[in-house]
This record gives C-alpha cells, structure tokens and sequence, in this order.
C-alpha cells in the first residue's frame, strides 16, 4: 500500500484514537490512577497489541516506525525557543541537586556499558552498542530511546530503536511503581515534611481530569487571530527549526559522506540559532514559552504512543535475558542513589527533592513532577525549580552522552571500552567534586536534618 497524505490523517487518527482510549481508561480504572500511568503510555499498549506486532486490527501505514524520528526533532527544536537566560542568582544553592541529577545520568551510562561490555557480552552475543540502553531508556526516556536509535540506524544497529524504547516503557512504568514505594516506605518513617499518607494525592492527578474550577489557561496569545492564530505562529517557528535541522543533516552528508549528524542535534542548534535570532530582532517578546512547551508535549505524547505500537516484539524476545539483568541493575541503581546520595544531598526536604530526581532518573522530568506532587502537594521544598534549573546546566553533557557514545563505539571494541573508561573518569571527577564543595555529604544529613 502507498503512503500519502490520508495514510498520514489516519495514522494520526489511530495514534489520537489510542491516546483517548489511554485517558478514558486513566480516569476510569483504579490501577492506573494508583500508578499514575501516562495515557499515552497506556494507549501505546493498545497499540502493540492492536497494530502491527500483534493482532494487526488497527490500519497502521508501513511507516509508523518513522514517526519518532520526526517528532524527536521538533522536541528538540522546541528546547531552547522562547526559554528566558539563566540568572546567576538563579544557580545559587543548587550544587547539591546538580550532583544528584548528573551524577545519575552519568553512572547510568558507565554503569550500563561497564555490564554490557564485561559481563553481559560474555553470555550473550551483543552489539557493543548495548550498553547504552540502561541510560538512554530509564535516564533519557522515549524521546532519547529513539534519538539514540536513529543514530545507530547509521551505524548497522537498528535493533537498538526498539531495545531503547522497551527500556524507557520499563523505566517509566518502574520509576512510578517503585517510586510510589518508595513514597509510601518515606511517609511511614517520617521523612516527608508535608504529607503524612500518599492518599493526599488530588482526584485531577489520579484521573488526569481536572475540574473546572481548577483549569488553568495553557498560554498567552501574543499574535492577533485577526492576523494569524497564535498556536500556527508558535508551531510554524518550531516546524522550521526541525526542518532547518533536516536540511542541514542531508546538506552536510552530502558534501562528507562519512559525518552523519542526526537531524535531532541539528534541530536543537537551530532551535538555538531561532531563539538568537529572535532576541536580536526583539521578537522574543512575542514567543509565549508556554505554548512551546505545549507543542513539545504534544509531539513527547506522540512518540510515546507510536514508538510503544511499531516495537518489533522479535527484537524484544532475542534480547530478553540481557535486558532484564539491565533493568533489574537500573532499578537497583536508582533506588540505591536516591536512599544513599539523594538524602545527604539537599539542605532542606531531602525526600520531597530526592523522590523528584528519582522520578526523573527514570524516563521523563513528568514523572518526576507527579511523584514530588503526592509528597509536596503546594511545591514547597524547590524540587521542580531546581530540576529545571539543573536540567538547564547539565544539558551539554546529557546531549554529549546521546550523540558521542553511538559514534565512538562504531569504531570498534576498543573504542568501546574507551568510551565506557571516559565515561566512569567523568563520574568520578564529578563525584570527587561533589565531595569537596560539600554538596554531598556520605553520612551526614545537611541544614540540620534529621535521619
């Protein structure tokens, strides 16, 4: 069958179409509100079994695989547009919850190509390149699941799309369970600072429908629908900073055949070159961030959904033994981080901050956002703050860490094993530095806190 343009209409239809029946099931069923489980996520599930892989009802096109790979660029071309420049008083305090936040995205990286590389390809037969699921899917989500796995297109290991995409769906459905245990061990103890039962938690977070009462608008119109409706405005600007990135990814292979940049990156330079430009132009003031951020969402959900039905369940059955050592090694990992570095970490709320990092260690900062919600209901304690603040600041090497791994471990197995070397030597310089400002404190609760 051809693609065209209502195989595109009713693709999206169905990806819609799941993502409804995802929220109708969220606002109905009782398990999924208890595990606050993403609609898109759910509607993913329905997918798989629906689509392609499974009972092949639903009329995909042969391109739903396609899908992730443009819709991460947009995400990440919506990155830097209309976001305001960090101020200096802004980075004040947050030494700490930088070390939290980067210190496990770093350790999830080493850590997983260290088991990889010395004792999973001792058993199985592995790409070199496996490794990199454990951070790309629980650290980085989705969205970095299918960035990493473009780029491995390139570089003849395209199981890794659907290795990355199963590792965020464990990642994601783990952090929210196991964070709700976690939640539930922090509140009888004593930890939390302002709940005292999980129960607390509002009817609009468990059902993802909130009352009128409680609706809020979801961006300012700063361009006249008399002349342009502000929604096309926001979206063209995102449309051609992704399209500028494609562009240039086929210009350059063009002229080096060899360099294969993936459109992601080149999305997110030019999501940068947009933002300058419109600063000099003094047009920034007409960008509502917002209605960016809801465009991101927008195609985040998308990828979500599509990504979860066009998983090749083959794939997934050949690497099932090493995947579930990597996810149990992930899970571990997380919940050893928050209980050892989280708690002696953070001068004030230690539980509410940590929980909100252990969310976001585990797929998406969305995670993170309802689980620092049951145990911070008022956002008290700075947790999403200081996540946006940190996630700003360590946004170089978290991309670093996407786009350098897959091209150094195309060279060989030595490079390989340099990579994962390189990996560990960061982790500890930044842990060594970490120790030395006091911003971790093995041991030692900080501001008075007590065990």
């Amino acid at each position: 069958m051809n693609f065209n343009l209502w195989s595109l209409l009713t693709d999206c239809a169905l990806l819609g179409g799941l993502m409804l029946l995802g929220q109708l099931l969220r606002a109905k069923i009782k398990l999924f509100q208890k595990l606050l489980m993403p609609a898109s996520l759910i509607g993913g599930f329905i997918g798989l079994a629906l689509g392609p892989s499974g009972f092949n009802i639903l009329p995909f096109s042969s391109q739903l695989g396609s899908y992730a790979g443009v819709l991460i660029a947009i995400v990440f071309a919506c990155t830097p547009i209309g976001d305001s420049p960090m101020k200096k008083e802004d980075i004040k305090g947050v030494g700490g919850f930088f070390y939290q936040n980067t210190g496990i995205l770093i350790l999830q990286y080493a850590l997983g190509m260290a088991l990889a590389l010395g004792v999973l390809n001792k058993i199985w037969d592995l790409h070199d390149g496996f490794g990199l699921a454990l951070a790309t899917g629980f650290y980085g989500g989705h969205g970095t699941a299918v960035a990493v796995g473009e780029m491995f297109m390139d570089y003849g290991y395209p199981e890794f799309l659907d290795i990355g995409n199963v590792s965020a769906t464990v990642g994601l459905v783990g952090g929210i369970v196991f964070g709700m245990i976690l939640i539930n061990w922090g509140t009888r103890k004593g930890y939390t600072n302002y709940v005292s039962t999980p129960d607390e938690l509002p009817d609009e977070i468990k059902t993802g429908l909130i009352p009128p009462e409680k609706q809020k608008s979801g961006g300012k119109i700063t361009i006249s629908n008399m002349s342009l409706d502000p929604l096309v405005f926001h979206l063209s600007i995102v449309l051609l900073a992704a399209y500028l990135g494609r562009w240039a990814s086929v210009f350059i292979q063009g002229y080096i055949s060899w360099l294969s940049i993936p459109v992601f990156v080149l999305a997110l330079a030019f999501g940068f070159v947009v933002q300058f430009v419109l600063r000099k132009t003094n047009s920034a003031q007409y960008v509502d961030r917002h209605t960016i951020q809801r465009i991101s969402g927008s195609a985040t959900d998308l990828l979500t959904v599509s990504a979860i039905s066009a998983l090749k369940l083959d794939v997934v059955a050949a690497n099932m033994g090493p995947l579930l050592i990597t996810f149990v090694v992930g899970i571990i990992l997380n919940i050893l981080w928050f209980v050892w570095v989280s708690k002696y970490s953070s001068s004030k709320d230690w539980f509410e901050r940590g929980i909100m990092n252990y969310g976001r260690s585990n797929g998406v900062i969305a995670t993170g956002v309802l689980l620092n919600r049951v145990v911070d209901p008022d956002q008290k304690s700075r947790g999403l703050e200081d996540t946006g603040i940190t996630d700003l600041l360590n946004r170089p090497v978290a991309i670093a860490l996407q786009v350098l791994p897959p091209l150094l471990i195309s060279f060989g197995r030595n490079w390989a094993w340099y990579t994962t070397g390189m990996m560990w030597a960061s982790f500890i310089i930044l842990t060594a530095i970490a120790l030395a400002k006091k911003w971790w404190t093995p041991g030692k609760m900080q501001g008075g806190q007590k065990h």
